[in-house]
């Protein structure tokens, strides 16, 4: 009964019971059904039945009533044994172990252990008793439940009122009654401390005066023969009786020390009885210590098997058990940590703490309890951080208060919140630098009228978030040189009218965005006023590794163009391209006003720049642009689909300033559509996050009506819901006023029927 209620204790402190994961907690307790060999049934406080190992997980379950037991059980919130009871599902007699599941101070589940009848009987098998003698059990309410001789008749009846309103408040007794089958008998009992049950065993006064009816007989009959031989009589009875009682002693001396016991026959039937008595003891001891011995392997067995870490250790320190994944996780040997203090010194980070850990104050609380987060130091030095919890399980054979200790590892869980709260830091800290360079971008152009200004702003904030979009791609590990190059050029190009050529180098992240600012500053001078202002103008870059410096060479050569000559002051766009390449990028810079184009040579600290792991994107072609001059179509009309304030209104003003008619801006999913179904759009220009909303229900609305249409967002990746939108533009925030006109051009050109002006 012990061994059954410890059980119970443990199961109940299961978290995945007090979690209500049912389907977990069925398979461990399939394992202890199967280790015990009792079914395990968990109920609500209505006494619906949740779970029963006697049948398969899933299975419907009947609501039991609300027992007696379960009403001490709510009452005193400890361990109750039943009575006889009547099995809901096995629908035979039985008696269960019923403990609280307790959830935040609160019982919010009754787990119950079954105990059969039959195993009840077993233990009180005739064989197990002497010739003539009876043992039986009464529960709390005077209903026999086992019975060793004639069980079917008398298990489940009710002792008399009279015999049951003596023995009932008694802790133990002996006394002369007449037993149920009316034999005047000596019964003795006693009352188990756990269940509430009295044991008892009877013996028939017959069977006890036999012996001294046979020895009075022969002592009548014999009487003169006695009374002449009284002398040698007394003496070998004497010596006879010493013999006995010698061996009796001896047999009860080998009984404390667990000894074997060889019992030969005394010659006196009293003496014979007594030593048959202490060697069926001996038999019941040995049975019970190897059933003790048993129960102890199975949880050693269930501890060592557990897949997180458990220690079950005793109130005088020592360590009795303990999980072999703890040991695999710490990398300390049992004999290491064979004690609770060795435990604290070696594995608790902070040491020995007089509250952790501690029996007395489990045992005085009555329940299992959290013990808190510790740093755990392993064998090689790493630090884990686990959450302890604690329950009290009883006492083992030698009487020492057990308690188990179970862990969870929080270690993954905790450096995920670090690197989270470190991200989000980081991106705060990218987010102001941007800010901070848009802001500069503003306060240093230079432009004799707002049209000119917008345009210079409105470059070089794309050039920065071109090198943004690069380092996303590789997640700030850097950007490659020749996909730069290419993005500010490919704006510009004309069929082959500029080339590049270097090996594969990656400007680092710190670096990226200065590069793109160069490039989008020589860009634009060579497309305002250089060779890429003309027709037959070329320009061609190229980069190399300049091995004795370490320095990175890039070349940016003109030829073709206007006839150059030194100019008499040097623009913002210079100046910006000077103290960047000098001051950030820590090279230097030289050019060459030679008449046939401009040349430009600047190096690169080594630094700012990798070589080594960087693919070779091998030829990188430019996309040639149309040079025929385009008007927007006559009539175009653009639906405006953007939730930014501000952008939605700039976005507006540029297409109306370009000739196309708007319609719109709206920034919300449903608005959109309502508004494409009832003023039918020519072509749109659709943001993808709309207040938190996706807009590619409008795009599937207008791919319906045949509408074109472009995305414009700040993703990097856009993850599409079907094959027809995947085709669709994508144009990458911020965008330049030709950029988006462009994509406008070819969406109304490739609309059957659709001509522009």
């Amino acid at each position: 009964m012990s061994r059954i209620v410890a059980s119970a204790e443990v199961l109940a402190t299961s978290e995945s019971l007090t979690n209500g994961d049912f389907a977990n907690f069925y398979r461990r307790a399939a394992q202890v059904r199967d280790l015990l060999g009792t079914n395990v049934l968990v109920r609500d406080l209505s006494s619906q039945q949740l779970l029963n190992t006697r049948v398969p997980w899933g299975t419907a379950l009947p609501r039991n009533p609300l027992f007696d037991v379960d009403r001490r059980v709510l009452e005193t919130r400890e361990v109750q044994v039943s009575g006889l009871l009547a099995g809901a599902v096995a629908r035979t007699p039985l008696l269960i172990v019923v403990v609280p599941v307790i959830r935040a101070g609160d019982i919010v589940y009754l787990l119950s252990l079954t105990i059969s009848l039959e195993r009840l009987q077993n233990i009180l098998s005739p064989d197990r008793m002497p010739p003539g003698w009876l043992a039986g059990i009464v529960d709390r309410d005077g209903i026999i439940v086992a019975r060793s001789r004639s069980p079917a008749q008398f298990v489940g009846t009710r002792v008399d009122a009279d015999r049951w309103n003596a023995i009932k408040d008694a802790p133990d007794g002996v006394h002369h009654t007449t037993d149920l089958e009316g034999l005047a008998s000596v019964q003795a009992y006693s009352r188990s401390p756990i269940s509430g049950w009295l044991v008892g065993v009877s013996v028939p006064e017959s069977l006890l005066a036999a012996p001294s009816h046979r020895s009075l007989q022969l002592f009548a009959g014999g009487g003169l023969v006695l009374v002449l031989c009284g002398v040698a009589v007394a003496i070998l009875l004497g010596r006879r009786l010493t013999r006995s009682i010698m061996q009796l002693s001896a047999l009860a001396q080998a009984l404390g020390d667990g000894q074997a016991m060889p019992v030969r026959p005394m010659g006196v039937a009293e003496m014979d009885a007594v030593a048959g008595a202490l060697r069926d003891a001996a038999d019941l001891i040995r049975t019970r210590t190897a059933a003790l011995a048993e129960s102890e392997a199975r949880l050693r067995r269930v501890v060592d098997g557990a897949p997180f870490p458990v220690i079950v250790h005793a109130d005088d320190g020592e360590i009795v058990h303990i999980s072999r994944s703890l040991v695999d996780m710490t990398g300390y040997g049992r004999q290491e940590v064979a004690t609770m203090d060795q435990w604290l010194e070696r594995a608790v980070e902070s040491g020995q703490e007089a509250s952790a850990f501690d029996i007395d104050r489990l045992y005085a609380l009555d329940r299992p309890i959290d013990e808190g987060e510790f740093a755990i130091l392993t064998a090689d030095g790493q630090r884990r951080l686990w959450s302890f919890r604690s329950a009290p399980i009883g006492r083992d054979e030698r009487g020492r208060r057990l308690a188990v200790s179970m862990a969870a590892d929080q270690t993954d869980r905790q450096e995920a919140e670090k690197r989270m709260r470190l991200l989000m830091r980081e991106v705060d800290h990218r987010a102001k630098n941007a800010l901070a360079v848009v802001q500069s971008i503003v306060q240093l152009s230079r432009a004799e009228d707002p049209a000119t200004f917008a345009g210079a702003v409105q470059g070089r904030v794309s050039a920065i978030a071109r090198a943004h979009t690069l380092l996303s791609e590789t997640r700030w590990s850097g950007a490659d040189l020749a996909t730069m190059v290419r993005f500010e050029l490919e704006a510009f190009s004309a069929g082959h009218r500029t080339a590049m050529s270097g090996p594969p180098v990656s400007i680092v992240a710190e670096a990226a965005q200065a590069v793109s600012i160069v490039l989008h500053e020589l860009s634009t001078n060579a497309a305002k006023h250089g060779a890429l202002s003309v027709p037959d103008g070329r320009v061609a870059v190229s980069w190399s590794v300049n091995r004795a410096t370490g320095q990175l060479v890039l070349r940016w050569d003109e030829s073709c163009g206007p006839p150059v000559s030194p100019p008499t002051r040097f623009g913002f766009g210079s100046f910006i391209i000077e103290q960047t390449v000098t001051g950030q990028l820590h090279g230097d810079l030289s050019h060459d006003w030679d008449e046939s184009g401009l040349r430009w040579r600047m190096t690169i600290a080594s630094e700012c720049y990798v070589t080594s792991g960087v693919r070779d994107p091998g030829a990188a072609a430019l996309t040639p642009a149309n040079d025929e001059p385009r008007r927007a179509a006559a009539g175009a009309r653009v639906l405006v689909v953007e939730d930014e304030a501000l952008t939605a209104i700039a976005l507006s003003h540029l297409l109306q300033d370009r000739g196309f008619q708007v319609i719109g801006p709206v920034g919300r999913v449903q608005d959109a559509i309502d508004l494409a179904r009832s003023d039918r759009p020519d072509v749109a220009v659709l943001d993808v996050n709309l207040f938190g909303q996706l807009s590619f229900p409008v795009a599937e609305v207008l791919d319906g009506m045949g509408v074109p249409f472009l995305f414009c967002t700040g993703y990097s990746n856009l993850d599409v819901p079907n094959e027809r939108l995947r085709h669709a533009p994508v144009l990458r925030k911020p965008v330049g006023a030709e950029q988006v006109t462009r994509t406008l051009y070819d969406l109304l050109e490739q609309r059957p029927g659709t001509a522009t002006a």
